[in-house]
């Protein structure tokens, strides 16, 4: 059950971390040119969906017998998700019906505060991990 809570610490804490990384990433890049696709507030909400996708992830590569290797597999497949949206949007971007030019700097502000919310619930669960797996040896 203490786990489960190191999950839940985990998802709260990387929603927060996301948080923060899109506020600083919006006012500082001031969303070149006024072309954002999302609006800070738009990042802001999906925060805890980014959050509760890593938490259902990592739970499941936790209760693995070889927790280690599915949590880096889950760390990479949950980094790609991003990178997977940019290529659609350049592709959606590049057809002749398209309304708006998708923008390279318009992906990097929506990716970087999901990558930010991953790699930190990644580190914090991989590290109860560890610590409990010490505590049992």
């Amino acid at each position: 059950m203490q786990f489960f809570g190191t999950i839940i610490l985990a998802a709260v804490v990387s929603a927060l971390l996301g948080g923060v990384a899109t506020v600083a990433l919006s006012s500082l890049a001031a969303c070149l040119h006024g072309g954002c696709a999302l609006g800070g507030t738009q990042m802001l909400a999906l925060m805890p969906f980014y959050a509760a996708l890593g938490a259902a992830a990592f739970v499941a590569a936790a209760t693995r017998k070889q927790w280690r290797a599915a949590m880096f597999y889950a760390l990479r497949l949950l980094l790609l998700i991003p990178v997977v949206l940019i290529i659609v949007g350049f592709a959606a971007g590049a057809s002749p019906h398209a309304h708006a030019n998708f923008e390279f700097g318009s992906a990097l502000l929506l990716s970087i505060p999901f990558w930010v919310v991953i790699v930190s619930q990644w580190w914090m669960v991989r590290r109860a991990l560890v610590l409990r797996a010490a505590a049992h040896s």
